[in-house]
């Protein structure tokens, strides 16, 4: 490992700022097919209350939708601030599809919206394609979205109120929902007349398509221990509220809360491709290095679903609150949000989250194996 900025990497990698002075950036979107010319999107960011950003090739940023929100967030966190813009995924007409929380009359509910725009960079119109998916104004609400073959994924949260919620099948929490582009039910779901597509999950955060197997891969917060890494297949159940070991692949009894997730495809060259590479976030805005969180892990998963290797990639070691969030792999490397950056959590320094992007350096790869200490 190698000491960059305030950032500890990989020996035979480098780090370095693209985007600067965003609010909350939350998870990030690639353009499936970015074009080469200069002013053209390259992906789109989530900020947490009420904003989705476009970054251009050269790393200019936009404002590409606002006022997301219909309430105001209250600017606490962990908490009731936890709320608001979250999952965000491109399809490959150039549609920008966001999920995010909203409040009726009463309550706070889910809804995932589909933007459309000519130019990508700012959004003509926007449609609500699934909505009245009951919540809280904290975690546990919807959050990462995918499209894989013509379908929409929707990671939903249990709530945190009442988690036999999970358990449901007539309820959308604790579940990966599955759809079509125009919001509606697909006729080879599970059951044709249910967008669930996978239930008993507690809080599942990051979501990212394996080429290797086209599977589906998500991660989940457990509460006091078992986050978890687990392979979605269709109608399977993964035990929540029961139990987070259930069908899991891998899960950290030492909690860290892993947030978004992606598989390296040919980024870092062969010796790294089809390896899962996990945002840790734990405690929210601790100063500082953290002995939860606060890094990225690189994992090897077998043809038999079998985590063989787990080993740090990347950790923050300056004296701000700043950790990893989102995180996806782009044409060049691997990019990830630190959320809050070093200013941290304040009403009146509101610009402090920042996009960073991880390239390879060299081709000799240096590492140490890690012993699975915490296997299921």
């Amino acid at each position: 490992m190698s000491q960059q900025g305030n950032w500890k990497i990989r020996d035979g990698f480098k780090i370095e700022k693209v985007v600067s002075d965003l609010f909350l950036p939350v998870n990030i979107a690639f353009v499936p097919n970015p074009k080469d010319e200069k002013g053209t999107p390259l992906f789109y960011v989530t900020e947490l209350y009420g904003k989705i950003r476009v970054v251009t090739n050269e790393f200019k940023a936009f404002v590409f939708a606002e006022n997301l929100l219909n309430y105001q967030p209250d600017f606490k966190i962990p908490g009731t601030g936890e709320s608001g813009v979250m999952g965000i995924v491109v399809n490959d007409n150039g549609d920008v599809y966001a999920s995010m929380l909203y409040k009726d009359n009463k309550y706070f509910k889910n809804k995932v919206v589909r933007f459309t725009t000519r130019d990508g960079l700012k959004a003509d119109e926007s449609e609500t394609i699934i909505d009245d998916i009951l919540s809280i104004n904290a975690a546990h609400q919807v959050q990462a979205l995918t499209i894989h073959q013509g379908k929409l994924y929707v990671n939903v949260g249990d709530g945190m109120i009442d988690p036999e919620v999970a358990q449901d099948d007539n309820d959308l929490r604790g579940k990966i929902l599955r759809m079509n582009l125009d919001g509606s039910i697909p006729q080879d779901n599970p059951d044709p007349k249910s967008y669930v597509f996978a239930k008993g999950l507690r809080n599942p955060f990051g979501a990212a398509w394996r080429k290797s197997d086209r599977n589906l891969y998500i991660s989940d917060n457990g509460p006091a221990v078992d986050d978890r890494i687990a392979k979605i297949l269709p109608g399977e159940n993964y035990g929540w509220p029961n139990s987070m070991r259930t069908n899991s692949l891998f899960v950290w009894w030492y909690t860290e809360a892993p947030a978004a997730i992606d598989f390296a495809g040919d980024q870092f060259g062969d010796d790294f491709k089809d390896h899962l590479f996990v945002a840790l976030f734990g405690y929210a805005y601790e100063e500082g290095p953290a002995a939860k969180g606060k890094k990225i892990v690189e994992m090897v998963i077998d043809r038999n679903d079998n985590v063989v290797y787990l080993n740090e990639f990347l950790r923050y070691q300056g004296k701000g609150p700043a950790s990893v969030c989102g995180l996806a792999f782009g044409p060049d490397g691997l990019y990830f949000t630190d959320l809050h950056g070093e200013v941290g959590f304040k009403k009146d320094k509101k610009e402090g989250g920042n996009v960073w992007r991880i390239t390879k350096t060299s081709r000799r790869r240096k590492w140490q194996r890690s012993p699975i200490t915490r296997r299921i």
